[in-house]
């Protein structure tokens, strides 16, 4: 349903700022199942399925005039259904393959539909579109894991189709603090929810290698990379999409002890989406010293505490986040070292 409203921010740019997000009801219920099948002592499959309503209901708006928002009041119904199919095979020297199809659907939330307001922490003025749809994905995905020996790795490659993806759209347009500024004003960009099909694709791995003992432990060398690609059907660029990211280091382990020190290079994001900037790559290194024992245990409970001492960015880079609104206003923090604590019970 819809009831088209009337209200003085809507016309009147001398009104007070628009509210980003005004009391909106959510409902959601959920019924879901979850099934493992062993087929042999190696091969195991996994199916899940998961049927959802979700009510919501708010105010958003209508830009379908830009020179004459108003004010609508919505209240919209979705039925989001999703499934996965999964195997998993055990091949030798304890690695295990896995095969997963996945179907999924996605409701909009009250903030895809109903912003419509400023943003500060952005800098952007948000405007909901309260036609959205289900956002629907099909996903496959192939991994090899090995948990235990001397080299553990986690490898994984998928590919996903949208149907619908939902994403936030710069217009290029600025805005000040009410919907009807938009197009003349200076402070905020105006981010407008969007729906389109889209293609994203990716590999992630992550990898340790036990070199040699030494000492009372073993030292050895770890590394990683991830990688993901986004378009649209058109071929665009979806955007913010981070970058590519490759790093690695060295280690040393024992029962009590943990010494690591790494660095994760993140290369030049230039692959750009609509009212987008490069952003220029960066390389973190990273140190870390720590020490676990264990505490008198309580019953069942055996706890144990760990202290350490940790350092980010120790080479102090600029680093900027290619996925933040505010990118190229606010870095990322600096170098920093930092002592802390933690107890787990078991």
């Amino acid at each position: 349903s819809q009831r088209r409203l009337a209200g003085p921010s809507f016309g009147d740019p001398a009104a007070p700022p628009d509210n980003l997000l005004e009391p909106t009801k959510t409902d959601v219920a959920a019924a879901f199942i979850f099934e493992e099948l062993q087929l042999t002592k190696l091969l195991r499959f996994q199916l899940a399925l998961r049927q959802e309503r979700n009510d919501v209901s708010g105010t958003g708006l209508d830009i379908s005039d830009p020179a004459n928002p108003v004010q609508i009041a919505r209240d919209r119904n979705f039925k989001p259904f999703s499934a996965s199919l999964g195997g998993l095979y055990e091949w030798p020297l304890g690695v295990v393959a896995r095969l997963t199809a996945q179907y999924t659907e996605r409701a909009p939330d009250a903030a895809e539909l109903f912003s419509k307001g400023p943003h500060e922490a952005t800098g952007t003025f948000e405007i909901g579109n309260t036609d959205l749809g289900i956002e629907k994905a099909r996903t496959i995905e192939f991994g090899l894991k090995r948990a235990q020996g001397e080299l553990r790795f986690d490898a994984s490659a998928f590919y996903t189709k949208f149907e619908g993806f939902i994403f936030k759209n710069l217009t290029g347009r600025l805005c000040d603090d009410t919907a009807v500024s938009c197009g003349a004003g200076a402070d905020l960009k105006e981010l407008v929810f969007q729906q389109r099909d889209a293609t994203f694709y990716g590999v992630e791995l992550a990898a340790q290698y036990d070199i040699a003992p030494i000492w009372r432990g073993v030292w050895g060398v770890e590394g990683q990379f991830d990688a993901v690609n986004a378009e649209f059907s058109n071929g665009e660029k979806v955007p913010r999409i981070p970058p590519y990211r490759a790093g690695g280091g060295v280690y040393y382990r024992d029962g009590s002890w943990l010494a690591r020190v790494n660095a994760l290079h993140a290369f030049e994001q230039t692959r750009l989406g609509a009212e987008e900037t490069a952003t220029l790559g960066y390389t973190l290194l990273n140190a870390e010293l720590s020490y676990t024992m264990k505490l008198a245990s309580s019953g069942a409970i055996a706890p144990e505490m760990t202290i350490g001492i940790k350092g980010e960015n120790l080479l102090d880079e600029e680093v900027r986040n290619h996925v933040s609104f505010k990118k190229d206003e606010v870095l990322q923090p600096g170098a920093s070292v930092r002592v802390y604590g933690s107890i787990k019970l078991n």
